[in-house]
């Protein structure tokens, strides 16, 4: 009999998966990306600087628990420090790593007013370890300070 996780268990959650390098944008006082003509296309300004980018947040449904205390910890090989959360998925389910971020109570914001550019400290957790079983996969997570 396969173990199935309890719908009624599960919590609506977003993720980001991380898409590498991306420009740094010039932004004018009020926070809007600063874009000049060129060849009568508009293009935003660019500083020359770079950050790690993430695609927009896609919904899904997880079960989030709070740390199960030391002996969940040393199962990880971790110390009980080291994290904040855990996430128990169906196997296979969601293509999260280590480089990538929740929102579970937060709401996802921007860092601009085109909503394309996900503020980062906005997530509520990054993903600490990824822990593969037969039926789900369980992450640690690691609550972003905000």
């Amino acid at each position: 009999v396969r173990m199935r996780l309890l719908e009624k268990n599960k919590q609506n959650l977003k993720y980001a998966l991380q898409v590498g390098e991306v420009p740094i944008y010039e932004r004018d006082e009020s926070g809007n990306i600063v874009y000049i003509e060129v060849d009568g296309q508009r293009v935003p300004v660019e500083t020359g600087e770079t950050e790690i980018g993430y695609t927009n947040p896609i919904d899904f449904r997880g079960n989030i628990a709070m740390s199960g205390g030391e002996a969940e910890a040393k199962s990880f090989g971790v110390d009980i420090s080291e994290y904040d959360a855990i996430l128990l998925v169906e196997k296979d389910r969601i293509p999260i790593d280590e480089t990538s971020l929740l929102w579970h109570m937060s709401e996802v914001k921007y860092v601009d007013k085109q909503n394309t550019i996900v503020d980062k400290k906005s997530a509520d957790y990054s993903i600490k370890r990824v822990q593969p079983s037969l039926n789900f996969t369980r992450y640690l997570l690691k609550r972003i300070v905000k």
